[in-house]
């Protein structure tokens, strides 16, 4: 196997944690996307005296604003959720419980190799060489 065969293969094994990095930037958003529209909207219906055209179109800029970011994340949400369960299928169809449970927690718990080294008991080098021999046996899945 060539480095890039390697390196394509991670990568596509890598993609639900790079999706799930927009997931949680997108729920910080949506947190205060929320929190603006209701402060928004608390402070328009104490001021409900003199109504401007100014106040309302602040709330609509707020609620469409958390629409939007609201549509993002479900939407990436999603691509995770299908990220997720190609890349677990794939690593359920490794038959070596150790080779399984390495790629369990390097590309679905996201653990460095020295994390799991030290989880699974075993040198450095020993979860590398099972790691490059997952890649082998697990390559024609990841397409």
């Amino acid at each position: 196997m060539t480095d890039e065969q390697f390196d394509k293969i991670t990568a596509w094994l890598n993609r639900a944690f790079h999706v799930e990095k927009d997931v949680n930037a997108l729920s910080s958003l949506l947190k205060r996307d929320k929190e603006r529209a209701e402060d928004i909207s608390a402070n328009y219906k104490k001021n409900d005296k003199g109504k401007s055209n100014s106040r309302t179109n602040g709330i609509e800029e707020a609620l469409l604003m958390l629409a939007e970011t609201e549509e993002k994340y479900n939407k990436t949400l999603a691509e995770y959720t299908h990220c997720r369960r190609e890349i677990e299928t794939a690593i359920e169809s490794l038959h070596e419980s150790d080779i399984k449970s390495i790629f369990k927690y390097r590309y679905v718990e996201c653990k460095t190799m020295k994390e799991i080294a030290k989880e699974m008991h075993y040198d450095l080098s020993t979860v590398k060489r099972k790691h490059r021999k997952g890649i082998e046996k697990i390559a024609p899945l990841c397409t």
